[in-house]
């Protein structure tokens, strides 16, 4: 008697297995060992491709040095489901620790919510994490690592079996077949897109200062991972201009500094000396804006706790959309700028002006509260009066009301957000965009501010803050020179690092960030559920609030200012200036074109030879390499003067939008039009490409160019910023993590598949 046909084992592959794909496999293993439970045989085979390893990824490798720090803290990073994850039923237990969890179990001391680990610490836990996934595998489950490339996914042609399908045998579903950079071959019946941050073609004026200096003797290290940064092709003394003053920057300050055997020695106050090696170069740093992200104020004495928000509330985004709540099939459809900004705005009016009356009540010419009072009854009256009608005005008919909202008070609003007296002119715009408002109806806001806090400089100032910079101008960069630029910074920096150590409590302007901290997990969380308008969230939070957080929340460890005061004192960092300018450096170049006999600077840095005619053509000059010669020029508008160097880095993250990705896989399948970039339609009816990839709600299955889903491919991680705001490392725990719950609805839809 013949046997049934059998079809394959069904196969999952997930591309990218750092922290995203790494909650994928959990999510797959602890649901599939249910669904196939006391199944005799191999139920599901899950291919792992990623050439580093599983959990750690590129990013959070274990062998990168311990001074390479995470910016978060070891209490907010979780692989593994908690019991704040509302997919979990009352029988589930986690299946593994949260890394502060797996920190003290190994032995840690460090305080979990002040302390920010190492890179490499990260990247141990995400290890662990991975074998404790895969030792916790039942035999039915296959895990299969392939540590090489994805280049391609296709769709491979639907085998047809006799109908009805005879017992015994699986039902056929369509395969995708992954080819690898190694030759491997892996036949799939579903794909995880997880492929985090991928390599991105050079906008243009990138690639001409990378030619640029590669034709002169130059060089040009462009944005990318700072571990994978070349930086020893850097020589001591050499004078590298750094663009980004972020995060990367950071790193390649640890690198160039205590990696080349600097040291920082401890000083009274937080304060720290720097002991050269001799090794460094010198790094001259500039930005847009010409400052570093606000540290944050978390360190031992003061971790990082919750901040509850009073006015920025569910309750309050559902009373504007005329929803009884936010958990029913309407969306509020909110726009940030008109409905979402004064809640959030309010709350941090609150926060500062109670924390300046604790720490400096000498600063209130009356009675503080009577500030909160007016916070209060501006956002009574923006509740009850900010209707959808007003915010819509064209939807609503109303046309006087439409007209009176110039684009110059669109866009002082997009800036901060304007004070109610920008209504009355267009002249009010500059000073409009420096406030911020509560709501059109608080008039008299500004002046029961000025009247209650009589120094300007004890007010809130969000734009000051975010841009203490504007409308400085420095006669000088050098260190004790007065109209000095090199003072100024030092001066802003030591004011920082002494707001960030004295913490939230202890200062007004750190106040801020836990109510923008909240906040933003708030508006990330309405986001996610569909209750902010997606054009909103592209031209006003993208357009303009994002990067104001940033300012304020991304900063580095207050120990990172530390030592960037010491680094500048000890001369080995200058500064240059915001909205720096990067040029070519003619005289240094007409000077090598001069230098009888030399052929190219580039070749003579490279052999350590000066080209001369004859049979000493060849020789090296003492034995020593040449050094490059200083090809760029730096300068900016608000600075006198300019900075020659022969080394820049673009230290500035890397751009993550899929229409630039220079991976084979990604690319790839966008040329082929398998994946395509998400599009907007604005107000005005045009189309906008975003950043990420056209995808469906959740589980988010990947949809191409002709504008089909693809059933059994989905994506989830970077590429994922068209549904999704400021995506996370990881899950933090203890909050039913949108992370976690996109790990859980892709799994449970690949399983219900096969």
């Amino acid at each position: 008697m013949s046997q049934a046909p059998q079809t394959p084992v069904p196969a999952v592959a997930i591309i990218g297995v750092g922290p995203r794909g790494l909650t994928v496999l959990e999510r797959l293993v602890a649901l599939a060992a249910k669904r196939f439970a006391g199944a005799a045989e191999t139920a599901l085979t899950i291919h792992l491709i990623d050439p580093y390893p599983p959990g750690a990824g590129i990013v959070w490798r274990t062998d990168q040095p311990e001074s390479l720090l995470m910016n978060t803290t070891i209490a907010e990073q979780t692989v593994f489901p908690d019991s704040s994850c509302t997919f979990l039923g009352p029988d589930d237990v986690p299946t593994g620790p949260s890394m502060a969890e797996w920190y003290v179990a190994d032995g840690g001391t460090e305080p979990l919510d002040s302390t920010f680990p190492s890179r490499s610490l990260y990247g141990r836990y995400l290890r662990d994490a991975y074998r404790r996934i895969r030792a916790g595998a039942p035999d039915f489950i296959e895990i299969v690592e392939h540590p090489t490339k994805a280049e391609s996914v296709i769709d491979l042609p639907t085998m047809d079996l006799p109908q009805p399908v005879p017992e015994g045998s699986r039902a056929t579903v369509p395969e995708q077949l992954v080819r690898c950079q190694n030759g491997t071959t892996i036949v799939a019946s579903a794909v995880v897109l997880a492929v985090g941050h991928i390599p991105s073609a050079q906008p243009e004026e990138r690639a001409r200062l990378a030619a640029f200096a590669e034709r002169n003797g130059g060089l040009y290290l462009p944005q990318g991972l700072p571990a994978e940064t070349p930086v020893a092709e850097v020589a001591p003394g050499e004078r590298v201009i750094v663009r980004g003053m972020g995060l990367n920057y950071f790193d390649l300050q640890t690198l160039f500094t205590h990696e080349r055997g600097g040291r920082f020695v401890p000083e009274t106050g937080g304060q720290l000396s720097y002991m050269p090696s001799g090794d460094e170069p010198r790094l001259t740093l500039g930005s847009r804006r010409g400052i570093p992200y606000r540290s944050k104020p978390i360190c031992h004495e003061h971790p990082r706790r919750d901040w509850p928000l009073r006015f920025f509330t569910k309750d309050n985004i559902a009373l504007l959309a005329g929803l009884d709540d936010l958990d029913g099939e309407r969306k509020a459809g909110a726009r940030f700028n008109d409905q979402v900004w004064p809640l959030i705005l309010a709350d941090l009016r609150l926060a500062y002006y109670h924390t300046l009356s604790q720490v400096r009540p000498e600063a209130f010419a009356d009675d503080p509260g009577q500030l909160r009072e007016a916070i209060s009854e501006a956002v009574s009256r923006h509740l009850t009066r900010r209707t959808w009608q007003e915010t819509h005005p064209q939807s609503a008919g109303d046309v006087a009301t439409a007209g009176a909202r110039t684009a110059a008070t669109a866009r002082a609003e997009a800036s901060g957000a304007a004070t109610a007296r920008a209504e009355a002119s267009a002249t009010t715009t500059e000073e409009a965009a420096r406030q911020g408002r509560v709501t059109r109806e608080a008039f008299a806001w500004s002046e029961v501010e000025e009247a209650l806090v009589p120094d300007p400089a004890d007010r809130m100032s969000l734009h000051t803050l975010l841009n203490p910079l504007e409308g400085e101008l420095f006669t000088s960069r050098e260190p004790g020179e007065q109209g000095s630029l090199h003072e100024w910074m030092l001066d802003f920096l030591r004011t920082d690092l002494r707001s960030s150590l004295a913490g939230p409590t202890g200062s007004p302007e750190k106040a801020l960030f836990t109510v923008l901290w909240q906040s933003r997990l708030l508006l990330k969380e309405l986001i996610v559920a569909g209750h902010i308008d997606r054009v909103s969230i592209d031209m006003e939070i993208l357009g303009w609030f994002e990067g104001f957080v940033s300012g304020i929340c991304d900063g580095p460890p207050p120990q990172r200012i530390a030592e960037l005061i010491a680094l500048a004192e000890a001369g080995i960092v200058s500064f240059i200036g915001p909205d720096m300018r990067i040029e070519e450096n003619q005289a240094a170049l007409d000077a090598t074109a001069a230098d009888a006999g030399t052929v190219s600077a580039a070749k003579a840095y490279a052999t350590g030879a000066e080209e001369v005619s004859g049979a000493n053509a060849d020789a090296p000059v003492n034995g020593a390499q040449a050094p490059r010669p200083e090809i760029f020029t730096v300068t900016s508008a608000q600075a006198a003067g300019e900075i020659t160097g022969s080394v820049v880095i673009d230290a500035a993250s890397p751009t993550n939008s899929v229409s630039r990705a220079a991976d084979v896989l990604l690319y790839g399948m966008l040329e082929r039009g398998q994946l395509t970039a998400a599009r907007l339609t604005l107000d005005d009816g045009r189309e906008k490409f975003l950043n990420g990839l056209a995808l469906t709600p959740r589980p988010y299955r990947t949809i191409d160019v002709e504008g089909n889903v693809h059933p059994r491919r989905f994506a989830l991680s970077i590429q994922l910023s068209s549904k999704q705001w400021g995506l996370a490392i990881a899950a933090n725990p203890g909050t039913d993590a949108a992370t976690l719950n996109d790990s859980h609805a892709a799994a449970e839809a690949i399983l219900d598949l096969l």
